[in-house]
């Protein structure tokens, strides 16, 4: 695991920038390496208690060991690059996953008079569940609120009684990515007595379908060609209704037919939401704020996966470096945020 690479033998002369880098994940921590790399001052922001985002706290440990993201996080402060953790950067920004471990908040029109350019690179924590019958019982949980807790719960930062129990429980996942990969491997992990994973299309459509068809030789169902319509319990979860799909031309359609499964936790893991600070500005409006030198890179453009957030954040530092050397010559600081255009679509 490596965010940084400078290139062998460059003299690193000091520019006269700070950049500001709100989110410490792969594409922030890339950029932060490619820009420290070239003399510019680089201070990054982020609310979680140390660097690494995803990677550190939402990936299981069997996958990524936190000890690769904190030797690769070394080597960039190394470079001068300071953190500043367990900070939160607000605009208009809701309460989010995470936002309980940030002691210090600070404005993002504060740091646009204190920088000379500011990348956004927050991510996506907030998770997307189907908003039926029942997804508000107890036992219904998101794939990413889950795995954060054991994660942060294995490297010390959380109680153990903060996760759910899974011993003997009937576990059904709704999602067929990686993140319910790594979920369905932890349900079996802490004691589930069954794994059920549900997608609405076929297994071969999933582009996590090898590491499933290895789940499956280790005891967990793949079902096919459903989606749940609704939720049934008390308080608590008893059963998931689904309804059968197909696909035709590409698009899944919900049939008739429905079929009722058993289960004690039932857990989304269909996708996350950006989370930008400026929610009122849409990503329509992206060209307009990197006028004023504010950038964004990784999954709070849209969700992708680590390699690719990691080249885009080199990617974005390089536009800064050329934005900022362009205006130098300008004299031209960043505007308020209050003085943009807001769009009206959505992102």
């Amino acid at each position: 695991m490596r965010f940084c690479f400078c290139r062998e033998g460059k003299e690193r002369k000091i520019k006269p920038f700070r950049v500001a880098i709100i989110g410490a994940g792969p594409a922030g921590l890339s950029a932060a390496c490619s820009l420290a790399c070239d003399g510019f001052e680089v201070h990054v922001y982020d609310k979680m208690p140390e660097p690494g985002g995803m990677i550190a706290f939402g990936i299981p440990e069997w996958r990524i060991p936190i000890s690769k993201v904190r030797q690769a996080v070394r080597e960039i402060e190394e470079l001068g690059v300071v953190f500043h953790m367990r900070t939160k950067v607000v605009y208009d920004s809701p309460r989010e996953l995470g936002d309980e471990f940030a002691e210090r908040f600070v404005s993002l029109e504060k740091l646009m008079r204190e920088y000379d350019a500011i990348l956004i690179a927050t991510g996506a924590w907030r998770s997307k569940i189907l908003d039926i019958p029942g997804k508000d019982l107890e036992g219904v949980e998101n794939a990413l609120q889950l795995l954060l807790k054991i994660n942060l719960a294995r490297i010390g930062y959380l109680s153990s009684t903060k996760i759910p129990s899974f011993e003997g429980k009937r576990v059904v996942i709704i999602g067929a990515g990686y993140t319910a990969v790594d979920v369905a491997k932890e349900a079996k992990l802490l004691g589930a007595k069954s794994v059920i994973v549900a997608y609405r299309r076929s297994l071969e459509e999933s582009y996590a379908k090898n590491e499933f068809k290895k789940l499956m030789k280790e005891g967990i169902e793949f079902l096919e060609y459903v989606t749940p319509t609704r939720i049934f319990g008390d308080e608590t979860v008893k059963e998931v209704e689904f309804a059968k799909t197909k696909v035709v031309k590409g698009s899944v359609i919900l049939t008739e037919e429905k079929i009722t499964i058993p289960a004690d936790i039932v857990i989304f893991a269909i996708g996350q939401v950006p989370t930008n600070p400026i929610r009122e500005i849409s990503c329509s409006n992206e060209d307009i704020l990197k006028s004023t030198g504010i950038f964004f890179a990784g999954d709070v453009i849209f969700p992708r996966n680590i390699g690719t957030a990691i080249g885009e954040g080199r990617k974005v530092a390089e536009e800064i470096k050329a934005w900022l050397t362009e205006r130098a010559f300008l004299n031209i600081g960043l505007v308020s945020l209050r003085s943009i255009p807001k769009s009206v679509g959505e992102c």
